[in-house]
């Protein structure tokens, strides 16, 4: 007989930190997150379940910087993220590990690498006084009304508490707020956009590789579909390493057997889209030494950890993104951070559909898009903020998750005035805040 449930005896669990703020996640948000109340003054930690810092822009190998530039001009470009982001660039550039923003059009890239990265993120979050606990889960969470009273978590030395008086849902897949019993959409109607398993090559003929555009490396693609090549993705760009003869590839796309995304907040699912990531990252290697130009040559040296999510819970918040306010470029008073990112949606068919805002233009982000519905004292920050489907689509990416960590870790600290309550910070001083600290919130292109 198949037990349906077993019961777990009660236990008291050790506190083993009591910070001001608790920020979950260690991936672009919650890195700028924990700096930003550190550097306020408050006590913080961060947990991340991975070994190293940096989430998709390490665990991932993602292997570029989006967001972080606006297309002005056919000459320019105008920067739309400041703040900790530009710290975090110049740390990297002092060890050699960035470039130049790369343009393919109208899309704008900033190459890094992955791997010295890892160490970046480390002195970045020990100079601001961060204690990070690495390897460790969030996996359960106490409340008591509107108050997040402890977030439990597991590690190797067992399950613990951590008594903080603001947590920051760092995750991702908001896990924190969920676990709490925060309402959120999965996606559009449980349908989400597409993960992709990321991977590098090397033997790459960077010179040749580079000449190529986006619709060149397409059309290679697809004269690998129409001679078998069962690619379930042929709109991609390339990514160069810093490091030479070495791109990152974002081109698979991660499909259950009838062609629908997969649920990555889904244990089972999420395991079969990591296998079906090994697949495609093989086929892939096969088809780009084949059909496209400086590929001939190139061997996978490495996939990322886990796969690349693209969207999952999208919590409810005091306010919401919409699709119609990006479209407008809407510029409200509270905004706390802003983008410029088209509407990048990786949904069905071989394309990934890019809806660019005109020339020059951006839009702002509502400081309730952070502020949990129903809690006082639970933010999130990142691709799991209070968003449309279509909107998410376009502030998911590092720069604008980067500038949201930023903002939530400062307005934490400013809660922490009225009691941990996000309601009663002052966002016209928080604006302020962020302005002075080298937040960009109203870009001027003369």
């Amino acid at each position: 007989m198949r037990l349906e449930s077993i019961h777990e005896p009660e236990r008291e669990l050790p506190v083993i930190a009591e910070p001001d703020v608790l920020v979950v996640g260690g991936g672009p948000a919650g890195i700028a997150a924990a700096c930003a109340a550190a550097r306020a003054g408050a006590d913080t930690v961060l947990v991340e379940s991975y070994g190293c810092l940096g989430g998709t822009l390490t665990i991932v190998t993602l292997g570029g910087f989006c967001g972080i530039h606006a297309v002005v001009d056919d000459e320019r470009l105008g920067r739309v993220v400041g703040g900790l982001c530009l710290e975090l660039e110049d740390r990297l550039a002092r060890v050699d590990a960035i470039r130049p923003p790369k343009r393919h059009g109208r899309i704008v890239g900033v190459p890094y690498d992955s791997v010295r990265f890892k160490g970046v993120a480390d002195e970045m979050l020990e100079t601001h006084g961060v204690a990070v606990m690495l390897h460790t889960h969030a996996v359960a969470v106490m409340t008591e009304g509107a108050r997040v009273t402890a977030v439990i978590v597991e590690n190797k030395g067992g399950r613990r508490a951590i008594v903080p008086r603001v947590v920051i849902d760092c995750s991702g897949d908001g896990d924190v707020a969920a676990r709490a019993g925060a309402g959120y959409e999965l996606g559009l109607a449980g349908e989400t956009q597409y993960g992709s398993a990321m991977f590098r090559l090397g033997g790459v003929d960077t010179v040749r590789a580079c000449q190529l555009t986006r619709p060149e490396i397409r059309e290679c693609l697809e004269r690998a579909v129409a001679e078998g090549y069962p690619l379930p993705r042929t709109s991609t760009g390339v990514h160069l390493n810093p490091i030479e003869g070495v791109a990152h590839l974002n081109v698979t796309k991660l499909g259950r057997p009838d062609g629908s995304p997969f649920n990555l907040v889904d244990p089972v699912e999420l395991g079969n889209a990591e296998r079906e990531g090994r697949r495609q990252v093989w086929m892939y290697e096969e088809a780009f030494r084949k059909y496209v130009p400086g590929f001939e040559s190139a061997r996978v040296i490495d996939i990322g950890a886990r796969v690349g999510v693209r969207e999952t819970r999208l919590i409810h918040g005091d306010a919401v993104l919409t699709e119609a306010q990006v479209r407008a470029c809407e510029k409200p008073a509270d905004a706390i951070a802003i983008s410029s990112w088209p509407l990048e949606n990786h949904g069905r068919g071989r394309t990934t559909s890019w809806e660019f805002l005109p020339d020059g233009e951006w839009y702002g982000i509502p400081w309730g898009c952070l502020v949990v519905r129903g809690f006082d004292n639970l933010l999130v920050a990142g691709r799991n903020l209070s968003a449309e489907h279509a909107a998410q689509a376009s502030v998911r990416v590092a720069g604008p998750c980067m500038a949201l960590g930023e903002a939530a870790g400062a307005g934490a600290v400013a809660s922490l005035a009225h009691g941990g309550d996000a309601r009663a910070v002052n966002v016209e001083a928080l604006r302020a805040q962020l302005l002075a600290a080298g937040a960009i919130l109203d870009p001027c292109w003369n």
